[in-house]
């Protein structure tokens, strides 16, 4: 528990430096840069960062930064994340600061994640003869794009003598101000599902002599959503989206073959390990009675984010100190994934949100919306809550 000073200290260097953070959010904001490409990102944090006397480490996972601050007499580490990357989406958002960059937007808030982080880091320093841990932060790119960031970064030593981790997100589905938190299963896996059907083509007039490759599409899409509702146990949470079909040249000509992309996100792993043999039994019986043939991939992505419950009971304690008992609450899982589930394979941690929604200021839009939005005056609370982890 931090002392009631400290707590004081904490709040108003936060305050003092949510100008800061506003500033670098709209900066991000207005120059996205997409997945392992966060050139111009990767570049502005670190001259941030080494103005402020941290070790700057660059290029790390091709953008990625591992920047550390030693502490006198410390013996262990606390780490914290932010992503960098932004998603390939055209802002419709009429700002000052609006994406400069054609077709490229941080529509997930990565943009506030990282200035965050960055005010969290200012704070630091000012309270550097506080600090018991040392600190070392991780800029990542390319949490959007599998196979992601993360793996690249714990494979070059970001997690090397780190006790504990930390991530912070901003989730316009939570109310401002307010933090989301859970232990357990927090975040879904998220794998990927290719489908190639190999049928006859030819002409629409004469079907009989075809192997239609659409109809037995529909027949596989159909047919794959009573997996979940009739071949999963409904207390173990899974959803299946199909997301793309491709196939056909023509109105009248019946293509030879069909093309489905789609998503498999569960919280179980052993729902997980089951999924590709059921949808193959689905796609080969279906393709097999209607004399077509088929591909199947299943593409293994971000596994499960587990946070762990003593340091999840740490960050509760500790919002709770900065902003009071109805700041934080218990929230739902979620079926969105997340490649900060790599750090927490590897040692303890936690993955927090912050809620940014407000409908009065047009921040209630979901994250990878093109109207997406976020209450900026919430920032300073994301950076005073990371500052007083360190504080410990």
């Amino acid at each position: 528990m931090l002392s009631k000073e400290i707590i004081r200290s904490i709040l108003s260097h936060a305050r003092d430096a949510q100008g800061y953070i506003v500033k670098m959010r709209r900066d991000f904001h207005k120059y996205p840069e997409l997945s392992f490409n966060e050139i111009r990102t990767s570049e502005v944090i670190a001259a941030e960062l080494r103005q402020l006397g941290f070790n700057v480490q660059t290029g790390i996972g091709k953008t990625g930064i591992i920047a550390s601050l030693p502490v006198d007499n410390a013996t262990r580490t606390v780490a914290f994340r932010a992503d960098m990357d932004a998603l390939p989406i055209e802002e419709e958002n009429d700002l000052d600061y609006k994406s400069s960059h054609e077709g490229i937007f941080h529509a997930c808030g990565h943009d506030a994640n990282m200035a965050m982080l960055l005010g969290a880091a200012r704070i630091i320093v000012s309270l550097k003869d506080l600090l018991k841990r040392h600190v070392r932060f991780l800029f990542q790119p390319g949490e959007e794009q599998p196979p992601g960031g993360a793996i690249y970064l714990i494979e070059q030593g970001a997690l090397h003598g780190v006790d504990e981790i930390y991530g912070l997100h901003i989730d316009p589905a939570i109310p401002s101000s307010v933090f989301g938190l859970r232990s357990g299963a927090t975040m879904a896996s998220t794998d990927r599902i290719i489908i190639t059907i190999h049928g006859k083509g030819g002409h629409s007039a004469t079907p009989h002599l075809c192997v239609d490759p659409i109809v037995i599409a529909a027949e596989i899409i159909l047919a794959i959503q009573t997996i979940v509702s009739r071949k999963l146990n409904p207390l173990s949470p899974c959803v299946i989206s199909l997301c793309q079909i491709s196939g056909g040249t023509a109105f009248n000509v019946i293509p030879g073959r069909v093309k489905i992309l789609g998503t498999a996100r569960t919280l179980d792993d052993n729902v997980r390990n089951a999924l590709p043999s059921l949808l193959e039994d689905t796609i080969k019986g279906i393709t097999s009675y209607n004399n077509a043939s088929y591909e199947f991939e299943y593409l293994g992505g971000y596994p499960v984010l587990y946070n762990h419950e003593e340091q999840v009971d740490f960050v509760r304690g500790r919002i709770k100190e900065l902003f009071g008992d109805d700041a934080v609450k218990n929230m739902d899982p979620l079926l969105g994934g997340e490649d900060f589930s790599y750090y927490l394979e590897k040692i303890n941690g936690a993955f927090v949100f912050l809620g940014s929604g407000n409908r009065e200021k047009g921040a209630n839009q979901p994250l990878h919306s093109p109207q997406f939005l976020i209450d900026e005056d919430i920032l300073y609370k994301g950076a005073a809550l990371m500052a007083s982890i360190a504080c410990t």
